[in-house]
């Protein structure tokens, strides 16, 4: 295999080796709790000392999240794929070291419709 090849593949010279997304989640796609909406609201749980074990980034979502965080701003604050954090987040949540908050529901659309009447009417 060329050093070209290896360079712009795996390596980074500023950061050294590359791991690719699906590692993380040790190939894992869906959480291993319930699915979490991308704006549900985590909020870290557990106390200031997090169990042994947990990966760099499980730790990092704990201490992004001590003020209440949207699972998309944490996807893009960790700069990962939202479907590896929703898993990260799903493992967390299962080892009940995070809450999930759901958003509310969506309005009914006939309240939608009234709001657009009534902005139509100014």
């Amino acid at each position: 295999m060329s050093d070209e090849y290896k360079n712009e593949r795996w390596l980074d010279e500023d950061a050294g080796p590359i791991v690719p997304a699906y590692l993380l989640t040790r190939g894992r796609t869906i959480p291993a709790s319930e699915a979490i909406d991308l704006i549900a609201v985590i909020i870290t749980a557990g106390g200031l000392a997090p169990p042994v074990g947990l990966g760099p980034e499980h730790l990092i979502i704990l201490q992004k999240c001590t003020k209440p965080t949207r699972l998309v701003d944490v996807a893009a604050e960790l700069n990962l794929p939202i479907g590896v954090v929703r898993v990260l987040v799903g493992d967390l949540h299962a080892q009940k070291l995070v809450q999930v908050e759901l958003p509310p529901p969506a309005p009914d659309a006939s309240v939608l419709l009234e709001v657009i009447s009534g902005l139509k009417a100014l």
